[in-house]
């Protein structure tokens, strides 16, 4: 055989060999490869092959996509329980201003009270020795040896000093009452 027909044969061999490979890339394989491709079937299972890898990474975007918008929703309501429990925090906060504020005020008041009882218990006592002084001016009045007109006017006088004690007296313990309640 003369070396140029040993060099083809060599060659056509070659290319048949390339060719029979079953799973080769089309790509790869040149125009022999690309219509051994075509003829086995190979460049289609490629194509489903990518055509269902698309479909997943698809399905699996939309399954994120899902998610996301589960997580704002979840972030939403976070954010609007937060803004709720903020406001209901700074309503708290005003309501212990406005409760330390009547509570000094009452405090104050307190002290303003108790100054206006040690008072009327001052009056109280000063009244019950007038009325004290009375019942005696009373007694002795009538071991005085007065006419009887003069000790009926000086008696008149002392029952409506007294009358007036006991109203003022009676005034004072309502008071005093009210102010310790």
């Amino acid at each position: 055989m003369k070396p140029r027909t040993i060099v083809i044969m060599i060659f056509l061999t070659g290319m048949l060999a390339g060719c029979a490979g079953v799973d080769q890339d089309p790509r790869s394989g040149g125009l022999l490869g690309g219509i051994s491709g075509l003829s086995s079937g190979s460049y289609e299972n490629r194509v489903k092959e990518r055509e269902a890898r698309l479909e997943q990474l698809r399905a699996t975007q939309r399954q994120l996509d899902a998610e996301t918008g589960q997580l704002e929703e979840q972030k939403s309501a976070a954010y609007a329980k937060v803004a709720k429990d903020q406001a209901e925090v700074n309503a708290m906060q005003s309501e212990i201003a406005q409760l330390e504020k009547k509570s000094k005020a009452l405090a104050a008041q307190q002290g303003t009270d108790q100054q206006r009882v040690a008072e009327l218990d001052k009056r109280v006592k000063a009244l019950k020795s007038k009325m004290g002084q009375q019942a005696s001016d009373l007694d002795a009045l009538e071991g005085s040896g007065l006419g009887d007109a003069d000790v009926d006017l000086r008696r008149k006088q002392l029952e409506k000093q007294r009358d007036a004690l006991a109203r003022e007296y009676d005034l004072l313990m309502k008071m005093q009452m009210e102010l310790v309640q």
